[in-house]
């Protein structure tokens, strides 16, 4: 289902990319458990041309996007949206509305659960960018 995940590595400004192919979900626990904010931000899901998931941020919370057939999901929380959090992703510092920083458990179960489907969490709400 996955053919790749990536994850992002940042020393200082240099930056480096680790890729595993197939990746079983012990390799995908273990990518996203390196989430910290700081030398690893980001981690990419390669499934199609059209279906991709990313999360990013680290250690406390995270923001997870899922592409599919080109439509962009966001996976929200039940905040009312009136606050900023910062994270970094991709290597850049964010001020994030706190209603789409996600804590690691509903993450990891969202993530799980596309890894294993291909698909959205239905029990987790969702925006459609």
């Amino acid at each position: 289902m996955i053919k790749s995940i990536s994850i992002d590595e940042w020393i200082g400004t240099t930056f480096n990319e680790e890729i595993v192919m197939n990746p079983t979900w012990a390799d995908t626990l273990s990518f996203l458990k390196k989430l910290d904010g700081d030398k690893f931000t980001l981690v990419f899901f390669e499934v199609s041309d059209t279906d991709s998931a990313l999360v990013g941020g680290g250690p406390e919370y995270f923001i997870v996007s899922i592409t599919i057939d080109g439509n962009i999901y966001t996976l929200m929380n039940d905040k009312q949206g009136n606050g900023e959090i910062h994270l970094v992703a991709g290597g850049q510092l964010g001020n994030y509305c706190d209603n789409i920083c996600i804590e690691l458990i509903p993450m990891l179960e969202v993530i799980k659960y596309f890894y294993e489907t291909g698909k959205l969490l239905e029990t987790h709400k969702w925006k459609r960018e």
